[in-house]
């Protein structure tokens, strides 16, 4: 073979490795890092961004409420927020947005709660206050933890005005449903809600003409297994306790009516009737 002519050879020779630019790299995993953290506080700021409405429309959040309360759905949280802010509108300038109250708070010592075991209802009660706006209200709430039966007897919440003397921040223009119903100061406001171990009583602003007061009687089963002569005598001996107590207190019963959880023949169904029997 002619020395002058060498085969060539099948192997491609090797490509120099292309050297990256540190400046660049540097300035690339800055923009992603920079990308990162823009995404993250964006995420962060709606994660934090205050509660505004709910399944039942627009709410004022209380601060405190999972401290306080315990033992209610997360639905009867959504209804007592929502209903603060539909009374909180009710008593504001037009141009004020409830929404923005932040300082909502459960007052010390003003909460109660108590639990039958009969109808398996959590009743309760608080008073609620907003320094920023000067305003406060009672809460009282009726929830039952029967799945199959719901309806606790009214309205399962209710949020009212304050007695004068309960006014932290002082007297402001206070309008509710119940009020609505009533006369100024009514009498029997000043009791409600109220619990013996016969009966339970707490007033219902899903009404509009009269006030109407909702009325659990608590009757053991056994009082109620007679013939129906019997039912009638019982059922009506514990709704004139009921007429009695109203009486006692200063209140006439005839103003209001009374929507009990049995009927006059001891049958577990709603009816109203106005005044006693």
């Amino acid at each position: 073979m002619d020395p002058q002519f060498q085969p060539l050879s099948s192997s491609t020779p090797e490509q120099p490795i292309k050297q990256v630019n540190p400046r660049r790299r540097l300035i690339t995993i800055w923009i992603i890092a920079v990308v990162i953290l823009v995404g993250l506080a964006i995420l962060i700021g709606v994660l934090l961004q205050p509660k505004t409405s709910n399944q039942f429309g627009k709410i004022i959040r209380i601060q405190n409420y999972s401290q306080k309360i315990n033992n209610l759905s997360n639905d009867m949280r959504d209804a007592m927020e929502s209903s603060l802010y539909n009374v909180v509108k009710r008593n504001s300038d037009s141009s004020f947005d409830p929404t923005t109250v932040n300082d909502a708070m459960i007052r010390n010592n003003s909460d109660s709660q108590s639990f039958s075991s009969q109808t398996n209802v959590y009743s309760g009660n608080f008073i609620i206050d907003m320094a920023s706006i000067k305003q406060s209200y009672q809460v009282q709430y009726a929830y039952s933890t029967d799945k199959a039966n719901t309806d606790t007897g009214g309205s399962p919440v209710i949020i009212s005005c304050l007695p004068k003397d309960k006014l932290i921040y002082g007297e402001f223009t206070c309008t509710d449903n119940v009020t609505q119903q009533s006369t100024a100061n009514d009498a029997i406001l000043a009791y409600l809600p109220y619990q013996s171990y016969d009966f339970s009583i707490k007033p219902d602003a899903t009404k509009s003409d009269t006030l109407t007061l909702d009325v659990t009687l608590t009757i053991p089963d056994m009082d109620l297994s007679g013939d129906i002569t019997s039912k009638q005598a019982t059922v009506k001996m514990y709704k004139q306790e009921v007429v009695d107590w109203i009486t006692l207190k200063a209140a006439d019963p005839s103003k209001y009516t009374l929507q009990y959880n049995y009927d006059d023949n001891g049958n577990p169904i709603g009816q109203s009737q106005t005044g006693g029997d």
